[in-house]
């Protein structure tokens, strides 16, 4: 018997990744999506779509009576810099999403929750790389958010709903919003490239990150599904490597055969809540899952950049 998903945020960059996995291991597959930041087109034809905003309490009544298996949270605001635009509906589209999809999961008795939480929850911590048990000291409305949604799962592990939170940290790949300037560090800096524009680098070039590339975002996602050991916890999702800001700049430079010395780089000022530097210990994914990433940066940064470039010359041919 085939089991069933529900992907909240299922037209996103991750979601959509996520549900097309999904299908290839023989699920079938519900993607609730308000398409405020995703697209109808990133969702395949064969799956069941319902256009509706998770934080609205009414369209509850629109979801499944029965037949959902597990539940993938993934809708969201998903940038710490846009957070601070409008921290009320930040809260709303994190918080009170997460609490009505779980009561609706454990009035239902839907057993499985896993929710894309994120590296923001911590802040600048002084002990790197950063374990899953380090208090977290969020720096953006967006990464409070994310913290108080896995308080959220932890208290409705009472009610039956097993969750697990996933803080994904730095994801990037074929399939991001490249016109989204204002999150994504990797398809910032790299829409500036593909358009042969000067890159504007808010902050310092010594900024770092932990740089994951989407399929290992993906197989971590699903290794944690039928795992008890990870009900009720937390997991780092990274590669445990550290990559700063001017070396991210010269890998897309190389992969876009630009010479790094010579192209134009434009340093400003920082944003609000932002991060300068962290990346993650994994040791608890890899002792609890047995999962590990595969794809190396400059591997996963060659890869997106072969993405963009086929999309640029299929639109200036469309043209």
């Amino acid at each position: 018997m085939k089991r069933k998903a529900l992907v909240t945020g299922g037209a996103g960059f991750i979601g959509s990744h996520l549900t097309r996995r999904l299908l290839k291991k023989g699920w079938d597959v519900l993607v609730v999506d308000n398409l405020t930041t995703g697209f109808k087109s990133n969702v395949p034809e064969d799956v069941e779509f319902l256009e509706a905003d998770v934080s609205n309490e009414k369209i509850l009544k629109e979801l499944p009576e029965n037949g959902v298996d597990v539940v993938f949270h993934l809708a969201a605001q998903t940038s710490g810099e846009i957070s601070f635009d409008n921290p009320a509906y930040d809260l709303k589209t994190n918080c009170l999403s997460t609490i009505l999809l779980l009561s609706w999961c454990a009035e239902k008795n839907i057993d499985r929750f896993i929710y894309a939480s994120s590296m923001s929850i911590y802040g600048d911590v002084e002990t790197l790389p950063v374990k899953e048990n380090v208090f977290p000291k969020p720096k953006s409305f967006y990464g409070i958010g994310k913290m108080a949604s896995e308080n959220y799962l932890r208290l409705y592990e009472s009610y039956g709903v097993n969750s697990t939170a996933l803080r994904y940290f730095n994801v990037y790949g074929p399939g991001q919003n490249m016109e989204n300037l204002r999150q994504g560090m990797v398809s910032i800096y790299m829409a500036y490239v593909s358009n042969n524009e000067p890159v504007i680098v808010k902050g310092s070039k010594d900024r770092f990150r932990d740089l994951i590339y989407i399929d290992d975002i993906i197989s971590a996602t699903l290794a944690v599904i039928d795992k008890p050991v990870t009900f009720g916890e937390s997991y780092n999702v990274a590669t445990g490597k550290k990559t700063h800001v001017h070396d991210l700049i010269n890998n897309i430079l190389e992969a876009f055969t630009y010479d790094p010395d010579a192209y134009p780089i434009n340093y400003v000022e920082g944003t609000p809540g932002d991060q300068f530097g962290i990346y993650a210990d994994i040791s608890k994914m890899e002792k609890h899952i047995g999962w590990r990433p595969k794809t190396e940066n400059k591997e996963g940064i060659k890869k997106m950049a072969n993405w963009v470039k086929n999309k640029d010359e299929q639109r200036l041919s469309a043209e």
